[in-house]
């Protein structure tokens, strides 16, 4: 399959004045060839300041400079994960920050000079330098400081080489007090969730903190504390269900409006892990009703789901989502005062616009007093369900978002594991029948010559499967076999597990790509992004299939790979959540000495 990216977003970007070119070979070449620095942009399809970026290129004086003095690269993160990476990383190491869109300059060899997250046109403070400004700057140094530019590059390179690398160490004794002792300490008291603000959702954390929760009760209660402010703040869409994707406060009340299939996933996922633990009707109820919206709102001819909202168009978005008071007085009438009173609905509107903090006079819907109990909670959102019915079918008549249409594999898997387990924790059989739907399409639409492709566009593979869709693909398949009993599904597990080890498998780790691939650095990660790591999704998958298979080798991998991260699972288990989850399973298996414990497979 080719590295050729069909990502329409990229090619929209690329039909600009700025003579965008792709990450490849052929580009690393004409930078040496002119000797040039590399500017390379990786953009978001989900991130508003992505889309903000598109006046910067309208510049004169930045086309002209980027065109005539740089070589312009442009790539979607999502296709380039080991670009992402490293991208973020050389941020977090010069500027202690990093986000949506990034800016990283290189030598035509790759030696990173700077790297930094959004910037405006100008400089607004001298503390933060406009785009112009930057590009002035890293001219000046390339033509007159050249010396002193292959200096600080070669320092740069040698920290972000270690910050890449596997952290090789024996893991020590305590891994559970140190995960325990970290999410305590970085845990949001009063809000749920982790740190301030942006406040995201940070899906493994929780499901660690779920497991870690079992003999701590001071976990137990902010896992609850966080899905009560998840479901009843403005990160979820109280009218037809479904998540945003984070807040841009640390209350959770304004939201990145815009919703996407795999961060749904990661969320909807903590949500049935809370079911499995006890029942709850309102969570039930989210999880059903964002299963509907997403395969209503998402669903492609072929039963695969596109990736999402396309937020380019920020203000149908906001006009799609958001109310006036007005406009719900008109729609309510005697029973919009209680109504607003339960859902924070103000004439001056309640949402301020995430970019400028400006109030908007609009609304965003969320339980503006959560309740005490669950009972409550339930009892209030039946009795206003009549007046969310009137809202609905208003907002039904409104133009809705456009689509991305891309097809992530891996969003797809995910939401097909997700299926294939609330069907197990719901008992709703056509939830599995659903997620085989998924996973029989990509077996045929998404394999070329025993390999997965990233994305499919226009029914097409497009570009190669990284680490993290080959373990997406691994966990459908096993908790399919798990909800199914069928043994093809096992067959699956252990097929893309062993081929996933033969392309990523180095070092005991696994890369992020596969060998050859053109990185900045070779890349292994155990971070967890929205998403859990390729190599915390493998354990865990490697785990099961121990556990279906009673085959050591499984269980023999799954202990290489945490051998390979056991200095990072020493210092950060909490930002190594689902690592350090299959670490802490791993554990737990070899003392009791538990192999299988699925229903015996059926052909």
């Amino acid at each position: 399959m080719s590295r050729r990216s069909a990502n329409p977003f990229v090619g929209r970007r690329r039909e600009e004045s700025v003579g965008w070119r792709p990450w490849n070979a052929e580009t690393l070449r004409r930078a040496a060839s002119l000797d040039r620095p590399l500017c390379l942009c990786l953009i978001n399809n989900g991130s508003r300041w992505s889309h903000m970026m598109k006046a910067n290129f309208e510049e004169p004086e930045i086309i002209g400079m980027l065109n005539n003095d740089f070589i312009p690269v442009l790539a979607d993160s999502d296709d380039v994960p080991h670009l992402a990476l490293a991208a973020r990383a050389m941020a977090q190491i010069m500027l202690g920050r990093a986000g949506w869109p990034l800016f990283i300059f290189m030598t035509p060899g790759k030696k990173p000079i700077f790297a930094c997250s959004y910037l405006p046109k100008q400089s607004e403070t001298p503390e933060n330098p406009g785009l112009l400004e930057v590009l002035r700057r890293i001219k000046w140094l390339w033509l007159m400081k050249r010396p002193q530019i292959d200096e600080a590059s070669a320092s740069y390179g040698a920290q972000l080489e270690e910050a890449l690398s596997p952290y090789t160490a024996p893991l020590q004794e305590g891994l559970e007090a140190r995960a325990v002792e970290q999410l305590l300490e970085e845990m949001d008291l009063q809000n749920g969730g982790w740190g301030t603000a942006p406040k995201f959702p940070q899906a493994p954390k929780l499901l660690l903190c779920s497991y870690l929760g079992r003999k701590n009760e001071t976990l137990r209660a902010h896992f609850d504390r966080s899905l009560a402010a998840l479901f009843g703040e403005g990160l979820y869409d109280h009218l037809a269900a479904g998540f945003h994707d984070y807040c841009c406060d640390r209350q959770w009340q304004i939201p990145y409006l815009g919703k996407h299939l795999a961060q749904n996933a990661a969320v909807l996922d903590v949500f049935v892990e809370a079911l499995k633990e006890a029942p709850n009707p309102v969570y039930r109820e989210v999880v059903e009703d964002s299963i509907a919206l997403l395969r209503r709102t998402l669903s492609e001819e072929n039963g695969l789901l596109c990736s999402g909202d396309d937020v380019r168009d920020m203000d149908t978005i906001d006009r799609y989502y958001l109310w006036s008071k007005d406009e719900i007085d008109g729609l309510l009438r005697e029973d919009s005062d209680a109504f607003c009173r339960v859902y924070g609905v103000t004439f001056e509107g309640n949402y301020s616009d995430p970019l400028t903090q400006k109030k908007t006079g609009r609304n965003v819907l969320r339980l503006a007093a959560m309740p005490g109990s669950d009972e409550n909670t339930f009892g209030i959102w039946e009795k206003n369900e009549s007046a969310r019915r009137i809202l609905r079918e208003r907002r039904s008549r409104r133009k809705s978002p456009e689509k991305d249409t891309r097809i992530s594999v891996r969003a797809n898997a995910c939401f097909a594991a997700v299926l294939a387990q609330a069907s197990d924790v719901l008992e709703r059989k056509e939830y599995q029948v659903q997620a085989e739907e998924i996973m029989k399409t990509l077996s045929t639409a998404a394999v070329s010559r025993n390999d997965l492709c990233h994305t499919l566009s226009g029914g097409l593979g497009d570009g190669e499967g990284g680490l993290e869709d080959y373990a997406s693909f691994i966990w459908a398949s096993l908790k399919l076999y798990r909800a199914s009993g069928s043994a093809s599904w096992l067959e699956a597990a252990e097929t893309w597990s062993a081929r996933a080890d033969e392309l990523f498998g180095i070092r005991g780790a696994m890369r992020l790509v596969r060998e050859g691939t053109l990185e900045i650095l070779p890349v292994w990660d155990a971070g967890d992004d929205f998403l859990p790591s390729g190599n915390g999704m493998m354990v865990n998958n490697l785990l099961e299939l121990y556990r279906a298979t009673a085959d050591e080798r499984w269980l023999t991998r799954a202990q290489s790979i945490v051998d390979a991260f056991g200095g990072a699972l020493n210092e950060y288990p909490a930002a190594c959540a689902s690592l350090t989850l299959g670490a802490l399973r791993l554990k737990d298996l070899l003392r009791t000495g538990e192999k299988a414990t699925y229903k015996s497979p059926v052909s």
